[in-house]
């Protein structure tokens, strides 16, 4: 192969010698394929196929391949007039990004500028904001906020509200701040209960992250808990373990910072019931944790010259929490605490007497293995307040989202390439004349935003399963196929019921390539809400390959309450499932069933026990 690509290379190089620019530049087309090649390799093809371009008079094209080598001088000759002011403002944003100091600061400027200049307001903000020109900020997003396009749209209308309160803060602007902050909880709440009722867990969980974000900027703790209490209640619905626990712990966290110790000692209790009712190991960890805690309240209570009976709460609750880890020591210990309080004679006697009990006591380790430090870690949060409000903007223009992402860093060169192939088969198809594409562009240019394997593709797909043309949205559905985000079922789901059979039929394939943790949720509401006979059988081989104790749960019910040949399905699946801890549920499931699905159940127990690893 390498041979092969040096033979390719040396070819193309003789041909743009020869200035056949048209024909080396079809071969570094073949080169620029590989996207799995090394970047130097690479950064060398597209040097060649980029003076092909410059020769053959095709500014766009050689700005984008400048653009991913962040050639920022050439890729802004070659983005002037009459090329969109947007592609010139993004290659400021990049060069910024590269930059430090106030050349950074001046090149955001610029950018901010010409990105308004382009009418692309959103992003004329951002960069405003990267360039700490609050004031600056804040009309732009005034501007957002007039823009008609955000009327009835109250999620990124609430966005707006929350970037512009922000930008009111840091202008000085208080009473414009608390205004807008306000407008934009109140819209957040009312969209996340809206989509929750849909069944849009994950658009709702972005809701209550800008709360939390809201919390933390205007240093409101009842926001950050309202934020953090959601957030892990619908990671809980997911069955994400882990990352209930990441949230657990980084409430945990800023709770600690601020002294908030009742809350933060109810929140170990809730964590450790969690991971008791999950099957993990740390409930222990957490309560003993919980009980340090109560005595941290119970310190505080006393040193703030609080009610002497919420400092005994404190310490009883602690007393409940070692008891449960059966840490002996420090349940008398807290006893001893107890007894010194002016509680009155009777209650310190009585404190006394329980500390003479456990005289005979002595500290030991205790068995409570604590949440591990490589995953207690704080949470990047992702900058949803920008990035939804540019998907807004941008309106699923693949081209403008493949330019976001050609140049940026922040994306893995595989994905950057693979953009900047999909801007090449874009321009290839004649837009540069103003020319209508064609629908069997279309179609792969949707089958290559869905090999980017990014969730920015899942907008401009969105918007090309409009199309009215059944070959573009049979190449909509193809490419979902390498998208494993829960949003990527909303486009299945309407695939599913096309009425084209071609794109059923792509609908289904591609629902039988989506198997992951977060699909569980749509994949059984498909299964449950179609009633074509193909759909249930795609849908339940899913949610088989899955593997989790929920899928195994499902197939269960599935066997024990439908019809063949679903039930059929669910016994091969249950048969060749991979995660030994399924055995135990099967087992309870086996000794309550007294149906026709028993003799099913037990032969599934009696395979699975023989594949149980020995312990």
């Amino acid at each position: 192969m390498i041979e092969a690509n040096a033979e390719l290379q040396a070819r193309a190089q003789s041909l743009a010698a020869s200035r056949r620019f048209g024909e080396a530049e079809q071969l570094y087309r073949q080169l620029l394929t590989q996207t799995h090649v090394i970047d130097f390799e690479y950064d060398e093809w597209l040097k060649g196929i980029a003076q092909c371009y410059r020769a053959m008079n095709r500014p766009r094209q050689a700005g984008y391949v400048y653009l991913y080598l962040h050639d920022f001088p050439r890729a802004t000759e070659s983005f002037a007039p009459p090329a969109p002011a947007a592609l010139g403002a993004r290659v400021k944003e990049l060069e910024a990004r590269r930059a430090q100091g106030e050349p950074a600061k001046r090149l955001f400027l610029e950018a901010a500028q010409a990105y308004a200049e382009g009418q692309r307001h959103v992003l004329s903000a951002v960069a405003f904001a990267q360039a700490e020109a609050p004031h600056e900020e804040r009309r732009a997003w005034e501007r957002v906020l007039r823009d008609p396009r955000l009327r009835g749209h109250a999620y990124e209308e609430a966005l707006v509200h929350f970037n512009l309160g922000l930008a009111a803060g840091k202008d000085g602007d208080r009473d414009a701040a608390s205004r807008h902050l306000i407008q934009s909880q109140l819209l957040l709440e009312e969209v996340a209960d809206e989509f929750e009722t849909r069944g849009e867990r994950e658009r709702a969980f972005d809701c209550y992250a800008i709360l939390l974000k809201l919390g933390k900027d205007s240093g409101s703790y009842e926001n950050l808990a309202e934020g953090y209490i959601n957030c892990i209640r619908v990671l809980k619905e997911d069955n994400l373990k882990f990352y209930v626990l990441q949230y657990y712990e980084d409430f945990l966290r800023i709770s600690l910072e601020r002294e908030e110790f009742h809350a933060a000692a109810t929140v170990c209790r809730e964590a450790a019931d969690y991971a008791r009712r999950a099957g993990l190991i740390y409930d222990r960890g957490y309560m003993k944790r919980a009980a340090e805690i109560w005595w941290r309240a119970a310190e505080k209570t006393e040193r703030d010259g609080g009610p002497v009976e919420i400092t005994e709460n404190a310490y009883l609750a602690a007393i409940d929490a070692f008891n449960s880890v059966g840490d002996f020591f420090s349940v008398r210990e807290s006893y001893k605490r107890l007894a010194l309080l002016a509680l009155g004679e009777k209650k310190q006697k009585r404190y006394l007497d329980v500390v003479a009990r456990y005289a005979e006591v002595w500290q030991e380790a205790i068995d409570a293995a604590p949440f591990p430090d490589y995953l207690r870690q704080q949470h990047a949060y992702p900058e949803i307040w920008y990035l939804d409000l540019i998907e807004w903007e941008l309106d699923g223009d693949h081209e403008e989202v493949c330019a976001s992402i050609v140049g940026d860093v922040r994306y893995a060169d595989m994905i950057r390439r693979r953009a900047l192939t999909v801007l090449l088969h874009h321009l290839d198809a004649g837009p540069e004349s103003g020319s209508e594409l064609d629908p069997h562009a279309l179609a792969q240019i949707a089958q290559g935003m869905g090999e980017l394997q990014a969730y920015a593709a899942l907008r401009p797909l969105e918007r090309l399963y409009g199309h009215p043309h059944p070959e573009v949205r049979r190449g909509v559905m193809r490419a979902l196929r390498h998208l494993y985000f829960k949003r990527t079922f909303l486009m299945i789901h309407r695939g599913l019921r096309d009425e084209a059979e071609v794109v059923r039929q792509a609908a289904l394939e591609a629902m039988s390539a989506l198997h992951f943790p977060h699909a569980f949720d749509p994949l059984t509401r498909i299964f449950r809400e179609n009633e074509d006979p193909r759909v249930k059988e795609v849908a339940l081989e899913s949610l088989g390959r899955i593997a989790s104790l929920e899928a195994g749960e499902f197939l269960v019910e599935v066997l024990r309450y439908e019809v063949e040949p679903l039930r059929d399905v669910a016994r091969r699946l249950l048969a060749q499932f991979d995660n030994p801890d399924v055995l135990p549920i099967l087992k309870k499931h086996l000794e309550l069933e007294s149906g026709p699905a028993r003799q099913a159940l037990d032969s599934i127990v009696r395979a699975l026990g023989v594949r149980a690893p020995m312990v």
